[in-house]
Formats: structure tokens, C-alpha cells, sequence
């Protein structure tokens, strides 16, 4: 098929059009809106725990430990398409049910197809060779875990983009947005083994362009919320200020109209598992560093933790053109905060940030938390919102 970018982009556009999700999305969010009292609008960042059933295997499972990169090529060779498809459907609609269920205003799948939405990203480029792995020490000596390895120059498989398709499956099975996530530059560099390029800030600009295209993919189908997660900038302030802010704006380019949101979620770390104290996380400090110059990069929204430990209050003042993503629940910690411990914060938050320019959510992906518990957190942090004046 030879048909150009620009010609691909209107025919995505159309073939969303005929369908009237955005339509139907609008007008539920306009319902959904009128005459409620609710100042600070909430989402989520990804992640959400899979069930049983679905048997993918994924990084928060501990059972894998290291592996779970090669249970995950066992997984495609043994189940059917069919078969996989049927189950991520439904996985997705029981995940949106009960976000819809705690009242969230903004959605995602939680990422229930993806092994770890990194290298479920990366297994759509060439180059990289997901058979023979490598131990590899992650996150600034945070994790150590087999990765697959760039053996030669990386491009993407298909022609045209693919992962709005994901997203339309998913929104599709709700009137509320569903936000898609990709994962940036600096945090897949680190989480492969590069045997080919030898130089980060160009391998970086690289992958920069082939999530660009993905981007733009997503807009021309109608995603209205769309996040790279970075967290990596945290765990490499310098290269941060360097070039990976640059590269990390750069996936937006050409991302202008009105009805996207572009949206950088910064995390510190995960734990091995559920409830591990004193594990290592990357010094909140490095969101004093980046502030200022992720503030004058263009995104619309910054996803920072704030729930694991408070950040000073001094930080978000920093931010005077995008909107802060307050994380409000912990989600490595299987306690279950108070409606009266989350709005407390956030009034706090409030003194220094005006309320049209807070979103309330998680620290990061619910991943590690049973579902009851994810469910719970979110029901309170929901209400915290809503109770305030």
C-alpha cells in the first residue's frame, strides 16, 4: 500500500469519526460534569493488576522474577490470537468497569495486554533480538532483570502506526476518555541492552521519531489523552537536562490542537513486591532539577509521586505553564489511606497550586496491589476530590 502519512492520518481520522466514540465521550463527560461539585479532576497513570485468567505474565508478577520475558515468548507461541484477543477484551472491560465504578473522569486499560508497556513496545521494532536476553542492572542499580538486546539498526515493523488500534479497542468499551501510554526514549535505552549504537543521546533521537509517529497515530484516530512515561529522567537528572527532555518533547511535536492532552508521567521506582520496605527509589530531589525546564517544554500535564513520601511544597510552584498530576495513594503499600488523609494533602497542595491545575492520582501504576485493594484506594481518593470545596 502506498498511501502517504498525511493520507493514513485522514483516514484514521475518518474511520474514528464513523464510529462517534469522541462524540459519545464529550457528551457523557458533559453530562457526567453538570451540576457536580468536584474542583479537581482524577485519573490514573497505567497500570492495573491482571487477572488470573488472562495469563500474561508482566514484571509485577514475582513468580517470574527475571524471566518473565521469556514466559512471555512462550505465551505467543502457545495461545491462539483469537483466543488472547477474546480474554484482553474482556480483562479490559471488567479494569474500566471499576474505574468507572470509583468515578474517575479519565481511564485506561491497564495496559492488560502488555508483558511491561516498555518492551510490549519494543517488540513492535526491529533490531532488537528478544530470544537470547541479557542480565541487565536497571534504573540506576534498582533492578536487575533479563532484557532483550539491539542487535542492529531499530525501525518499526509496520509501515503505518499501530498502537492507536489498542486504544480504540479499549475506548470503545467506554463513554469515559481512555488515556493510551507509551513509554519514552531515555526509559527504553535503559531498559534494553544496546549492542549496536553505542551512543545514547543518538539512539535516543531515534526512538523519539518512531514514538512521534506513534503519537500522531493516536491523535489522527481521536485518543484525546495521551502519556509517555518517563521515569528514568529521575534516575538521570543530567542527561535529563542534557537531552532527554528535548527528546522527551520531541515525541509531541506537531501535537498542538486543543483536544489533546500531552501528558509526562515521572516516577521514582517500584519495589521487588507488595509492602518491601527501604527500597530504592530515585531521589525526589531530581523533580526540584527538572521542574523548571519540564515546565517549558510544552507538555500540558507532569505526573509526579507525592503519596510514598510528600514532596516540599516549594516544588510544585516550579510549575506555572502545566498542570501536576498529584500522586494521592501509594501503590506498593497495601494499606489503604482515608478519605481524610488523601483530602488533607491535597488541601495542602492546594495553598501553593490553584485548583484548575491539579489532577488527582495514583503515585504510579496499581500493578502490585490485589485488585480489591487497588479498587478501595481509588474509591477514596475519588472521594477525597469530590469533598472538597
Amino acid at each position: 500500500m502506498s498511501t502517504n502519512r498525511s493520507n493514513v492520518s485522514c483516514l484514521l481520522e475518518s474511520s474514528f469519526r464513523s464510529t462517534g466514540v469522541r462524540d459519545k465521550i464529550r457528551q457523557s463527560r458533559s453530562r457526567s460534569l453538570k451540576g457536580r461539585k468536584m474542583p479537581l479532576p482524577t485519573s490514573v497513570v497505567g497500570r492495573f493488576p491482571k487477572p488470573d485468567y488472562l495469563d500474561i505474565p508482566d514484571w509485577f508478577q514475582t513468580s517470574y522474577s527475571g524471566s518473565f520475558t521469556k514466559q512471555y515468548n512462550r505465551y505467543l507461541e502457545t495461545s491462539s490470537e483469537s483466543h488472547k484477543e477474546i480474554n484482553i477484551r474482556k480483562a479490559s472491560k471488567e479494569i474500566i468497569d471499576i474505574q468507572t465504578e470509583a468515578g474517575l473522569d479519565v481511564i485506561t486499560d491497564g495496559e492488560v495486554r502488555r508483558e511491561s508497556y516498555i518492551l510490549h513496545f519494543c517488540r513492535a521494532l526491529n533490531g532488537l533480538d528478544f530470544l537470547k536476553l541479557s542480565s541487565k542492572i536497571c534504573r540506576d542499580e534498582g533492578v536487575t532483570t533479563d532484557v532483550p538486546r539491539v542487535i542492529g539498526e531499530v525501525t518499526v515493523k509496520e509501515r503505518e502506526p499501530w498502537v492507536w488500534k489498542e486504544w480504540k479497542m479499549s475506548q470503545g468499551l467506554s463513554t469515559l476518555p481512555v488515556k493510551m501510554t507509551l513509554p519514552g526514549p531515555m526509559t527504553i535505552i535503559n531498559s534494553i541492552e544496546d549492542q549496536f549504537y553505542g551512543d545514547e543521546k543518538v539512539f535516543g533521537s531515534i526512538l523519539a521519531k518512531i514514538i512521534k509517529k506513534e503519537v500522531k497515530g493516536l491523535v489522527s484516530a481521536g485518543c484525546q489523552y495521551i502519556q509517555v512515561d518517563e521515569p528514568v529522567l529521575m534516575r538521570f537528572p543530567d542527561k535529563a537536562l542534557e537531552y532527554g527532555i528535548e527528546q522527551l518533547s520531541s515525541c509531541f511535536d506537531g501535537v498542538s490542537a486543543t483536544d489533546e492532552v500531552k501528558i509526562v508521567h515521572l516516577c521514582c521506582g517500584y519495589p521487588d513486591y507488595l509492602d518491601q520496605v527501604g527500597y530504592k527509589k530515585a531521589s525526589k530531589d531530581g523533580y526540584f532539577m527538572l521542574a523548571d525546564r519540564l515546565d517549558q517544554a510544552g507538555f500540558d500535564q507532569i505526573s509526579i509521586e507525592d503519596a510514598h513520601r510528600h514532596n516540599d511544597l516549594s516544588l510544585f510552584q516550579h510549575f506555572k505553564k502545566s498542570k501536576i498530576v498529584l500522586g494521592s495513594v501509594k501503590i506498593a503499600c497495601s494499606r489503604v489511606e482515608s478519605v481524610e488523609e488523601i483530602r488533607n494533602r491535597l488541601q495542602e497542595v492546594l495553598t501553593v497550586v490553584p485548583p484548575d491545575r491539579l489532577i488527582v492520582a495514583p503515585d504510579c501504576g496499581l500493578g502490585f496491589l490485589p485488585r480489591e485493594i487497588a479498587k478501595k484506594k481509588l474509591c477514596n481518593m475519588v472521594q477525597a476530590a469530590k469533598s472538597l470545596p
